[in-house]
């Protein structure tokens, strides 16, 4: 291992630095202190004999870094270094870098296994901290270019998939282009570099500095703005909280063959499978530094593998067709950004070209250096980079190394066993013949277990290092659902797994029976089921759902990813499409709900301290009559062609929905005078998701057809909680009274005035919200068109007299959590009427 010579005036100093760098690092490392002389009276000083002994004593072909505090310190360390033989020269380095970051910074790095080259670069990295100031001026100077700073807005921050954006758009620029998380004061990167923008940790909400060339400098800032505009592509995709990779408990050595027992690990993916393991190796392989004599031609061969890497996953994605998602081909994009990073390649380059070792050497430590750096991050989401950064690294190693191509056969149906699986993996899975999967380490947030999940076959990660002591072709019974593996089963377990097996593909056969159906309790009671939708693409899904209509329509799509804002024309024409292809199901269009988390450049709104509180909504839209009329006008020429609703966003008075309705009406006027046609009597009506909203909905209700509810906003407000801050998880809860009692309000208040109410937030799509949201009397029910057949066949296990009994039970509650525990009891002892009842 490399060792470090602290060499310093005062034995003191060298001393407890080195006890500092000890209780750092998680691993002993060989650290010497070689502070101070051996004179009582005066033991400031530095002593090369001393110093040279240091350096013996931590010496090995790892080699050594020495490290001085102020210049007569220096000139003795390098006098200890002349006296050492020449082949103990060419191992020790003095690393010039402030002595105690240094230090720490290279100890750090050593205890993780980097090599000699990254520890002192990392040392000499390790400067203390400047002032925000002083940074930016450093910033600007560095690149001589222009400054601006920008708020990441997209619930993930800058992970795999929108880094993967910003350093695509950045790398079409020729300039050079810094990125700087000042939120978290990180230093200064390359903003073409997917390495140095993960690794700048940029989370929602963090304001990042940008510094370009000036040639270039509005440019790159408008692509910027653009893809923070468009929130890097992730429109609908929630904040989650991410949970850690989980690794093996350290113990003992696993025996050589674990031929009976049970593990158990994390459940990404439910189902059943009962099958021989096959281990699939894919740990990076140790290579030998080769010398070689054409570092330009090794350059070369280095170069063509990563044009080869790229070319095969590009082929697999072809290969893969509609079997990997639109967005989760993202995750790929954030590989092939890996295989063009010019951080990455020009420390690989110049070792080639330094060292003279061969290609797949120096790429396999640079990508194992790398992979430890994410592993050792706190972000969760960052840690399980590392994943991705293995996954490019054995891709390009096995081309470099002539290994065949990545597509993975199993001869027989088997249940495949990983180390960590990796999304390549996924991507090359012959799916004819795998039956599961499984692997010893990894977690929920991985890309690996994103797309696995998609696989329709059990998935279990985290299993421990017993799992790579299961023997090749030994039988085993994987349990998706409850995230474990049982070895060798026997005829009761495997007779225990196929009734349970059966009973799951049961409840989905059922599910799926019940889809098309009407959404009905057991003693008759009808509600309607809705899908919620966001763009035009998931308009065959939601035909395909079982959704009666389309209960919410988020129009905010058409205002995005462009430069102005769309005519009435082109607004019409999407909206006509969209009534055509529901064939007659009803379509309810909200009105713009831009502001807030969905800023819109272009329309050059001001910068709020509460954006979710401030200028947005139906308040937004009353201001700015000529963009609210034009959207109006394109909805009502639609109705021309099918049934269509209005809705309106984010309503908090009486005043704004009659002022709402005037505008309506005024448009309405405006398309009789051009004798363009519309539906006379659509209907008009508001969302509930402001508290004064359902406080005063006994006022609104008989100036509107419908109310409908959405829980993610009105949740938030409710509880003054902010729904996309973690620390804030317990008390962002729609199961909390005070948010039934807002919802059990704005229901009575819509009935006594004889019109009808939905729901179109995460709620409603809630199994357990079920039978509360039914006995309030809740009218329709609009959700993912994925949880649809899911909900039917609950409600088709519910009573409604019952479900009124337990609503009124839960609103008497005083926690979340007992309202979860009545629903969850109630909705247990229903199970066999569904069972019953589910199927025509």
């Amino acid at each position: 291992m490399i060792g470090i010579v602290i060499v310093s005036h005062s034995r003191k100093l060298s001393d407890g630095l080195k006890d500092v760098a000890d209780a750092m690092t998680q691993v002993p490392i060989p650290i010497a202190s070689a502070g101070g002389v051996d004179d009582p009276d005066h033991p400031l000083g530095t002593d090369g004999i001393r110093v040279l002994d240091a350096i013996r004593d931590v010496m090995s072909d790892d080699g050594v870094l020495v490290f001085a505090d102020i210049g007569s310190a220096k000139l003795n360390a390098e006098m200890a270094m002349d006296l050492l033989e020449p082949e103990e020269q060419t191992k020790v380095q003095f690393c010039d870098a402030p002595l105690v970051e240094g230090v720490l910074a290279a100890a750090v790095q050593i205890a993780a296994g980097s090599s000699l080259e990254d520890a002192m670069r990392e040392a000499r990295q390790a400067v203390p901290a400047p002032t925000e100031a002083v940074k930016q001026q450093q910033d600007t100077a560095q690149t001589g270019g222009v400054s601006r700073e920008f708020t990441i807005r997209n619930p993930l921050g800058l992970h795999a998939r929108p880094a993967a954006s910003l350093v695509s758009a950045m790398n079409a620029f020729s300039g050079d282009i810094r990125l700087r998380n000042v939120t978290k004061g990180k230093t200064s990167v390359n903003a073409k570099s997917i390495n140095g923008v993960m690794l700048s940790e940029v989370a929602r909400n963090d304001r990042i500095l940008m510094v370009a060339d000036p040639a270039e400098a509005e440019a790159v800032f408008a692509a910027i703005d653009q893809l923070i505009q468009e929130n890097f592509g992730e429109d609908g995709i929630a904040p989650v909280k991410p949970e850690p990779i989980r690794k093996p408990v350290p113990q003992p050595r696993p025996p050589r063959d674990v031929s009976a027992g049970t593990l158990t690990g994390l459940s990404i993916a439910r189902g059943f499978a009962l099958g021989p393991i096959r281990h699939v190796r894919s740990a990076l392989p140790e290579v030998e530094p080769v010398s070689i004599s054409d570092p330009d031609a090794e350059i070369e061969r280095f170069k063509m593998a990563l044009s080869a890497a790229e070319t095969e996953i590009n082929g697999a994605l072809s290969a893969a067709g509609e079997r990997i998602s639109a967005y989760d081909r993202k995750i790929f994009d954030a590989h092939i950004s890996y295989l063009h990073d010019p951080d990455i390649i020009e420390t690989v380059l110049g070792r080639i070209s330094k060292q003279h070792i061969c290609a797949e050497a120096i790429w396999r430590q640079v990508v194992w250096d790398l992979s430890r750096t994410y592993a050792a991050l706190q972000d969760p989401l960052l840690q399980a980079r590392a994943g991705d950064v293995i996954d490019v690294g054995l891709r390009v190693l096995r081309l470099l190394m002539g290994q065949g191509d990545a597509t993975d056969h199993a001869a027989e149906p088997s249940i495949l066993a990983y180390e960590e699986l990796r999304p390549s993996d996924v991507l090359t899975l012959n799916q004819e013949t795998v039956l599961g999967i499984c692997a010893a380490t990894g977690g929920t947030t991985s890309h690996a277990a994103i797309l696995a999940s998609a696989l329709n076959i059990p998935v279990v990660f985290a299993l421990g290092d017993a799992l790579a002591a299961v023997a090749d072709g030994q039988q085993v019974l994987l349990d998706g659902a409850a995230a474990k593996i049982t070895i060798a089963p026997d005829a009761s377990a495997i007779e225990t797994m196929q009734n349970e097996r059966k009973i799951w593909q049961d409840h989905v056969a059922r599910a799926e029976a019940v889809r098309d159906l009407p959404a009905e309790t057991l003693d008759g009671h009808k509600v309607r089921v809705a899908a919620n939708m966001a763009s035009v693409d998931e308009l065959g899904v939601i035909m395909r759902s079982g959704a009666q209509e389309v209960g919410l329509l988020r129009t905010e799509f058409l205002y995005m990813r462009r430069d102005t804002a769309p005519g009435e024309d082109e607004q019409y024409d999407i909206y006509r499409s969209i009534v055509a292809g529901l064939k007659g199901k009803p379509l309810t269009v909200r009105t713009a709900d831009i502001g807030g988390d969905k800023p819109v450049s272009y329309l050059d709104r001001p910068a709020e301290a509460n954006p979710n509180l401030g200028w947005r909504g139906l308040r937004y839209s009353l201001a700015v009559p000529e963009l609210f009329e034009t959207q109006l006008a394109a909805i009502l020429r639609a109705s021309a062609h099918g049934p269509v609703r209005i809705m309106f966003p984010l309503v908090s008075t009486v005043d704004e929905v009659k002022a709402a309705k005037q505008r309506v009406q005024s448009v309405m006027d405006q398309l009789r005078t051009r004798a363009l046609p519309f539906d006379e009597g659509l209907e008009i009506g508001i969302m509930i998701e402001v508290p004064a909203a359902a406080e005063m909905a006994d006022l609104i209700a008989p100036e509107v057809d419908f109310f409908s509810i959405g829980t993610n906003d009105l949740t938030q407000y409710v509880m003054a909680a902010d729904r996309a801050n973690p620390k804030l998880k317990d008390l962002f809860d729609p199961f909390n009274p005070a948010v039934l009692r807002m919802i059990a309000k704005s229901i009575k208040a819509a009935h006594d005035a004889d019109i009808w109410i939905g729901m179109c937030g995460a709620m409603a799509g809630s199994p357990i919200a079920a039978p509360i949201l039914l006995g309030l009397g809740l009218d329709e029910f609009s959700m993912t068109p994925a949880d649809i057949a899911e909900f039917k066949l609950t409600l088709r296990g519910l009573s409604l007299s019952e479900c009124r009994n337990l609503s009124a039970r839960v609103l008497g509650l005083d926690t979340a959590r007992s309202v979860r525990e009545q629903a969850s009891l109630f909705l247990g002892r229903h199970k066999a009427m569904a069972k019953t009842a589910a199927t025509p």
